[in-house]
């Protein structure tokens, strides 16, 4: 640890380590995605998890915000991931007692509960629950429908083993019963099994426990059935919940016609000790608001009770906005309490945005609870050595938010605040980093230590097609009657086997495919299912255990293309998913195998931009033993971080950004370019070329550099509201950042007693800037409180839209009003007007909600808070990179979710403000996920060449060199005679050469034209057959 001058510690590399293994404690998908990458990075991680499976509340969710992708189908193969990587040890239904040691060497003391199953022998059969006699509240749906005291936690659960409940089984309580033994085919019950308890060496530990939904218990009524809690309603939803996905009241089975959902509820609340935002409730609900209309088929009614809307993430605004295209009511609001209705119904009392007292009777009430850490985290937080803060959240660093109290245990996800999935995956990623980080350099990997087992090959001919129809709960076989499509399917050329899937993803099933494959000789695969980009890569896996070559497996998109955007046309879903299917048959007939060439990677790293990001994506880097060369346009390292006076938690980031820049000028690995930009790109991930313009007081010189990764950290910058409220015009009309330099410099001009005004969403959520640009209100509660400190008498009012104070934001929100700063909301429709009076005070007028009239307020100084924007050379960069951006400007990343760092170009990465808005300790938390995500890479010894690929038919080329001029990526050269060459590690599939070539000279791997023919004659043979059906 390196001490910052601000009094924090820096990650620094151990000078000793005894041992390199790394605990995770706890299965979410925070402790699974730090898992993953610290076995990526090399590392042996030992995963803990107090339940019987892992994955956490993102298994029991429907759908993920904002994206609305099924919540499991996003989750699965992480989980078979998890159960199939060899370097990490997963440890069910235990709980880590004692920490003791140091970094580098800890000894963990571990707890391990009977599970009364051997999770080895168990299949997932579920004879045992079917024979079970006693019956329990199913905990993952939430108690709404009966499981059995024997049961699997849920179909696709990892492991995918039973559990017995000792608490309801009659054998515990002392009566005879036996029943599943006696059914057991694989002999796995033991009731005899008793508690272990062992002590594991560790170099790290990353505390990814998570968190538990706040109780609701003090809310009157709501033991009445038709009063839900937000996670029960999204076991309601889902396809795999207690109604298979469809809406009703659990009162009588009916179908809801209006829904209420209250927010706060054990949020905000400082009564119950939760002054603080869940930061989530706001989007589940709205969520949950639109996916409850579009599943009821229209006509429902939805409204949304709220004090602030805080959805102040990337793409949250857009949503919004489609929301309320789905008609879902957004009603500013205090609820007072939910009184059941004798005639039927729940009658929700609140106090409307203008304080006048209303009623509204509604069949359903959804409260949206907020998160909380569980009680017995004081103990263990105790027992561990780890501070936690006034609410029992893991007390973390401001500028190190994966760093503990303790040196070597780090935190990620909503045990250290509570977060959303794209930011638990994201805080995942750099606590893998920042362990990867104090463990040292690890000796990279070499090619041998990567070949994987070779199984004995199958023969490619002749054709053997195996088709596989996934249920996916009921997200398509509610739409597709997939009995009916799988008879016709077993007509088709070179079919020999047809079998449907409950969920063809779980690894129950994908052993199963795999057997199948191996019992029926089967070499082409057709998965009908879902969306291939976040699933092929496991059905790949599963053809490749067997021997099969990975082209072999190709997926039908049934999900997105028929079954959901066809739910109320079913008839026109099944003769388009009897096409698509069909014509995914014909494509595997005609398939390739994909022969793949390896090139070394070059282990040296290119960072764009010098801010606080780019900084610490280099350092973790470096640390790590790569080389990194960091690109910073500017003369100074620090981007906008240089203008900050303080953090809202009261850190002086100045110490921060100095010490920082100071290990990165001095680091041998870091090799700095100031005045500096990269003019040009050649290359693929591991082996990039990039031509760097580097301005030196001599003159200008042109670089070129290797390396087998790019971060893009190029930063964002204020918006500057020219020619808005006499911004430019008056000196008294500022914005924030331009506050916080003067309150710096200790050069304001005002009296002791002065006024001043601050306007939200100045640049932010309007039809120039759509999206919320997060740091605002933050920025302007921490500035008011600052001029308090320096004027106690001055009178500082805020105008807002929402104040979205965010996790602990809130806790100074609270504070800021306590101490005078008034907090005045204002609407969209009529925002605030400044009116410049000359050797008089500036006058704001705001129309009051309240009042239902206009206010004036006298101000000395009018602080704008202005938006963030994109850098200035975003848009030259993301077309250097190949990068997308967002409709706003910023880059985009691969997925939210479970991608959030990730470009969709293999091996660049995105972070800090070019990504989105974002505070400091999130900008830094996105460097080290980058971090993480870059050091994956550049451990590998060499990379594949990639599955689409252009090649040239030399007697058809004319040498018109079209293919050479239009190539976007430099994979075309002159070769011998002055024919172009393509060069298939620099290809990336994207089909100009071939769209271009005047003579047809070129095609494109696995997308030939016989392939294509074959799908359009596939298309038209599921046309005849549903006419001779």
């Amino acid at each position: 640890m390196v001490e910052c001058g601000c009094g924090m510690s820096l990650n620094r590399p151990l000078e000793s380590v005894a041992e390199r293994r790394v605990l995770v404690i706890g299965g979410g998908i925070g402790g699974i995605q730090a898992a993953l990458d610290c076995a990526a990075l090399g590392l042996p991680v030992t995963l803990i998890e107090e339940g019987p499976s892992v994955g956490g509340v993102m298994a029991q969710l429907d759908k993920t915000f904002p994206t609305n992708d099924c919540a499991m189908c996003i989750l699965s193969p992480r989980l078979l991931e998890i159960s199939r990587n060899p370097a990490i040890e997963l440890v069910t239904c235990s709980r880590v007692l004692q920490i003791e040691g140091e970094a580098g060497d800890f000894r963990v003391v571990i707890h391990r509960r009977p599970r009364y199953v051997n999770i080895s022998a168990c299949t997932g059969c579920g004879e045992c629950t079917r024979v079970c006699p006693v019956k329990m509240p199913d905990p993952y749906n939430q108690g709404l429908n009966q499981t059995k005291a024997i049961h699997l936690p849920f179909p696709q659960a990892v492991p995918l083993a039973a559990i017995i409940n000792p608490q309801v089984c009659r054998f515990f309580q002392g009566k005879k019963c036996g029943a599943c033994i006696k059914v057991c085919p694989a002999g796995a019950i033991n009731l005899q099994e008793q508690p272990e308890e062992w002590t594991l060496r560790a170099g790290a530990v990353i505390f990814a426990a998570g968190i538990q939904a706040a109780s609701a218990a003090h809310i009157p009524h709501r033991d009445h059935p038709d009063v839900v809690t937000s996670l029960e309603f999204e076991r309601m939803l889902s396809a795999t919940g207690p109604y298979a996905g469809k809406l009703c009241r659990p009162s009588d089975s009916r179908p809801p016609e209006k829904i209420a959902f209250i927010q706060c509820v054990g949020s905000r609340d400082p009564r119950l000790g939760a002054n603080y935002c869940s930061s989530v409730c706001c989007t589940a609900s709205l969520k949950e608001a639109v996916m409850a209309t579009e599943i009821s088929g229209g006509g429902l009614q939805t409204a949304i009770f709220y004090m602030d809307l805080r959805i102040p993430g990337k793409g949250f605004e857009r949503y919004l906005q489609q929301a309320e295209q789905h008609g879902v009511r957004l009603v500013r609001s205090r609820v007072a309490e939910v009184v059941p209705r004798l005639q039927g119904g729940i009658d929700v009392h609140f106090t409307d945005a203008q304080g006048a007292s209303c009623i509204e009777t509604f069949d359903l009430v959804v409260l949206a609870v907020g998160l909380k850490t569980p009680s017995l985290w004081s103990t263990l937080a105790n027992k561990w050595g780890l501070a936690l803060n006034a609410f029992g959240f893991i007390a973390a660093s401001p500028v190190q938010p994966v760093q503990t109290s303790r040196p070597g245990v780090f935190v990620c996800g909503a045990a250290r605040e509570p977060m959303d999935i794209s930011e638990t995956v994201t805080s995942a990623s750099a606590a893998a980093a920042a362990a990867s980080q104090l463990l040292g350099i690890i000796p990279r990997r070499r090619k041998s230590d990567v070949q994987p087992r070779q199984p004995a090959a199958i023969p490619d001919f002749p054709v053997r097609i195996g088709v596989f129809l996934c249920h996916c709960g009921t997200n398509i076989a509610g739409v597709l009657d997939l009995t009916t499509l799988a008879a016709s399917l077993r007509h088709l050329d070179g079919v020999v086997h047809v079998e449907e899937k409950l969920f063809a993803c779980s690894l129950e099933s994908t052993k199963q495919i795999a057997e199948v494959i191996q019992t029926k000789g089967l070499n082409r695969i057709v998965v009908a299912a879902c969306t291939p980009r976040t699933h092929e890569p496991v059905f790949r896996e599963v053809v490749s255990s067997v021997g099969l070559n990975p082209g072999y497996v190709v997926m039908a998109n049934v999900r997105e293309q028929c079954a959901w955007v066809h739910q109320r046309e079913r008839a026109q879903a099944m003769e388009k998913a009897g096409q698509l299917v069909a014509m995914t048959v014909e494509q595997a007939k005609n398939l390739p195998p994909i022969l793949s060439q390896s090139f070394p990677i070059i282990p040296q790293a290119l960072i764009i931009g010098g801010g606080v990001a780019g900084m610490s994506a280099a350092l973790n880097l470096a640390d790590q033993g790569y080389q990194c060369y960091l690109i910073e346009k500017s003369p100074c390292l620090g981007g906008i971080a240089n203008s900050l006076h303080s953090l809202l938690e009261g850190t002086r980031p100045q110490e921060f950004v100095q010490q920082l820049s100071s290990l990165v000028l001095g680091h041998p690995n870091i090799k700095v370019y100031a005045n500096a930009e990269v003019v040009g790109l050649k290359g693929h991930c591991g082996q990039f070329r990039s031509q760097v313009r580097w301005r030196t007081p001599v003159g200008c010189e042109e670089l070129q550099l290797e390396h087998g990764v790019i971060i893009a950290a190029t930063g964002g910058r204020e918006f500057k509201p020219d020619n808005r409220y006499f911004y430019g015009e008056d000196p008294r009309v500022v914005t924030q950042l331009e506050l916080e330099a003067q309150i710096r410099s200790d050069s304001l001009t005002l009296g002791k007693t002065p006024a001043i005004v601050m306007i939200q969403c100045v640049g932010s959520r309007e039809p120039e800037h759509p999206y919320c640009s997060r740091v605002c209100c933050a920025t302007a509660i921490k500035n008011a409180m600052l001029l308090l400190q320096q004027r106690p008498l001055a009178d500082i009012a805020v105008l807002y839209r929402d104040i979205r104070a965010y996790g602990f934001k809130e806790e100074h929100y609270v504070k800021a009003k306590e101490q005078g700063v008034r907090f005045l909301p204002y609407a969209a429709q009529r925002p605030p007007r400044v009116i410049a009076r000359r050797h008089r005070a500036l006058l704001v007028e705001v129309w009051d909600e309240l009042l239902e009239r206009e206010v004036q307020l006298q101000a000395d100084l009018v602080v704008l808070s202005a938006g963030i924007e994109p850098g200035a050379d975003t848009a030259q960069v993301a077309q250097l990179l190949g990068v997308q951006r967002t409709p706003e400007g910023f880059f985009l990343e691969a997925h939210q979710k479970l991608k959030p760092v990730e470009a969709a170009s293999e091996g660049i990465f995105i972070c800090g403000l070019a990504h989105s808005p974002r505070s400091l300790p999130e900008t830094v938390l996105q460097a080290q996920a980058a971090a993480a995500g870059a050091a994956r890479i550049l451990s590998q010894p060499a990379f594949a060449s990639g599955e689409y690929f252009a090649t040239i038919r030399s007697p058809n080329c004319r040498r018109c060199l079209s293919c050479l001029a239009i190539c976007p990526f430099g994979a075309v050269s002159l070769g011998e005679k002055g024919r172009p060459t393509i060069h298939v590690e620099l290809c990336r599939g994207c089909g100009l050469c071939a769209a271009q070539c005047p003579a047809q000279a070129i095609s494109m791997s696995r997308l030939t034209e016989p392939e294509l023919e074959a799908q359009i004659h596939g298309s038209f043979f599921a046309l005849d057959r549903e006419k001779h059906a």
